[in-house]
């Protein structure tokens, strides 16, 4: 059984498993998801007088989009199981073998740093890195010993574990 923190150890030494809802960015995409909704509202009803008004197939396809977009970065998901990482956003996520992870530690870096939150990918001192952040988390980097990505750093809620997890399975 799984604690309220994240932390899963029913499932034996060197698993983890976490979602993070993201308040930040579901505001945000919300928001943004109401406006095109009002505004396909208002054109079907009322229209806006012009003399080649905005078709209102288009304020329901951005509606749609941002609507598919809210609902897919909402939470972010981190799981450790005994043969990979996983971590990503709704459908868009990334499995990592052991076999490919090098080390890991805490991200000392801003998010401000790689231009915001949500999936960024991005150069850190020389490094190619794909980051996957929420607002106001603490992140750890794992560094990968092959592929054109060379690290991925990811929020969690507790990176003191999730290091720990990390190093039990790569054996460090």
């Amino acid at each position: 059984m799984s604690d309220p923190e994240g932390w899963n150890g029913s499932r034996g030494i060197g698993t983890y498993e976490e979602t993070i809802f993201s308040r930040g960015i579901t505001l945000i995409l919300g928001v943004t998801t109401a406006v095109f909704f009002l505004l396909w509202i208002y054109e079907s009803f009322f229209g806006w007088g012009w003399s080649e008004p905005f078709q209102r197939w288009i304020w329901l396809g951005m509606f749609l989009f941002f609507l598919g977009m809210t609902v897919n970065f909402s939470k972010l998901s981190v799981k450790m199981s005994s043969d990979s990482l996983t971590v990503g956003y709704g459908i868009i996520k990334k499995k990592i073998p052991w076999g490919k992870v090098e080390d890991c530690y805490v991200d000392e870096d801003s998010a401000l740093s790689y231009g915001g939150w949500g999936i960024r990918f991005t150069r850190v001192r020389g490094k190619w890195r794909t980051v996957y952040n929420v607002i106001g988390g603490p992140r750890v980097v794992v560094t990968l010993n092959e592929g054109f990505v060379d690290e991925i750093a990811f929020s969690t809620k507790k990176p003191e574990k999730a290091i720990k997890t990390i190093k039990e399975n790569i054996g460090g």
